[in-house]
């Protein structure tokens, strides 16, 4: 994760960012996303990932000194090898995708118009064919079936 991560932020931010960026990463299970989902959303239901940015609105400045705490990402492992399942790919490539589309949140990117869900996810199929992953097709649609945040 740290690997696809890092990954991410450089890709879309440059290697100064990414060095400064810190972030976290929790799998968990439904019981706790539904949770979150209902304490954050006002849905009360799963879901397959979260974001919870900490400068949500700020400019992200590539440049500066210190430590740049972007926020957290959430993913839940069922949904994610249930989506797995559905999708013929390993669990693992999954879990990859849903960390990529959580950390675009986390960079501002968002998928609430057509113009900004073609942006953000040609962006999320091209860091995973970076990193290795030829899955990619349907990752608009089949597998990020509709926006959560």
């Amino acid at each position: 994760m740290r690997r696809l991560s890092s990954l991410v932020l450089s890709r879309v931010k440059g290697r100064a960012f990414e060095r400064r960026a810190e972030l976290s990463v929790v799998l968990t299970g439904d019981g706790e996303m539904r949770r979150l989902n209902k304490a954050f959303r006002g849905k009360d239901k799963t879901t397959d990932v979260l974001s919870f940015p900490l400068l949500e609105g700020k400019r992200l400045a590539v440049g500066g000194k210190g430590n740049l705490p972007l926020g957290d990402v959430v993913v839940s492992l069922p949904q994610a090898a249930k989506q797995a399942k559905a999708r013929g790919v390993p669990v693992r490539n999954e879990v990859d995708l849903l960390l990529v589309h959580g950390l675009l949140h986390l960079l501002g990117y968002d998928h609430a118009t057509k113009a900004q869900e073609k942006r953000m996810f040609g962006l999320q199929e091209r860091l995973l064919r970076l990193f290795n992953h030829q899955d990619t097709k349907g990752t608009k649609k089949g597998a990020r079936k509709k926006s959560k945040r």
